[in-house]
């Protein structure tokens, strides 16, 4: 009976190391391993042994995104962890800078978690100022390059939410933004002393500020930035 107990015991912390929280557009979480995907439906294994059948567009840009992957690494014969950036919680220290719901590039609410274990880039910027318009293509290739381990978090000072979002779609940016002139963006700028865009303010998962000079540093060294944050 010990015996039988302890295999059990091991087999069930095994299946908690495959685990994965994963986060719907509507900003609901739950932990399972990705077991399946086919017909545009992934399968997730909860700790109860449930299959839960979810449409692939109902998930979060971040797990959409990892299950193209991981299909493809399946096909390959190649295996993905499920746990790691983009799909754990968001630690103490960015939650507390950050509202509960940012908005994706399509003006949809999704859970500030899509954040989780990702070094963050709060981006201060503007389609009316010149000096964004110059910046902003380098830091979309940037952020396209590095986003299993980045993401950009844009803080707007557009006229109004119409202009922020038309800004998001011309320039193509794929990252997460704050709404428009809220409390919350206000508070980021007073917190990092912005007063002039554009800015690119770096922190770590942890929310322990990295440097304010995140656009130097992307504009002279694009291809090791990354790592020198990671330090």
């Amino acid at each position: 009976m010990k015996i039988i107990i302890t295999t059990f015991l091991a087999l069930s912390i095994a299946c908690l190391l495959q685990a994965r929280t994963w986060t719907s557009t509507a900003g609901t979480t739950v932990e399972g391993e990705l077991t399946n995907f086919a017909n545009s439906t992934a399968f997730i294994m909860t700790s109860d042994g449930r299959q839960l059948p979810v449409q692939l567009q109902l998930l979060s840009p971040a797990d959409q995104e990892y299950i193209k992957e991981w299909y493809v690494a399946k096909k390959e014969g190649r295996t993905l962890p499920q746990s790691g950036g983009g799909g754990g919680k968001l630690s103490e220290g960015l939650a507390e800078i950050l509202p509960e719901k940012l908005l994706d590039s399509k003006g949809e609410e999704v859970s500030r978690n899509e954040l989780a274990g990702k070094t963050v880039g709060f981006y201060f910027s503007a389609h009316w100022c010149p000096p964004c318009r110059a910046f902003t293509p380098r830091l979309v290739d940037f952020r396209d390059t590095n986003k299993k381990d980045f993401e950009v978090v844009f803080v707007s000072s557009d006229r109004n939410p119409a202009a922020q979002m038309g800004y998001m779609k011309e320039a193509k940016m794929k990252w997460l933004t704050m709404k428009h002139r809220s409390k919350e963006a206000n508070a980021l700028a007073k917190k990092y002393g912005v007063s002039g865009i554009p800015a690119l303010i770096i922190v770590s998962p942890d929310g322990e500020t990295i440097t304010k000079n995140g656009r130097g540093d992307v504009s002279s060294n694009p291809k090791g930035a990354l790592a020198s944050w990671q330090k």
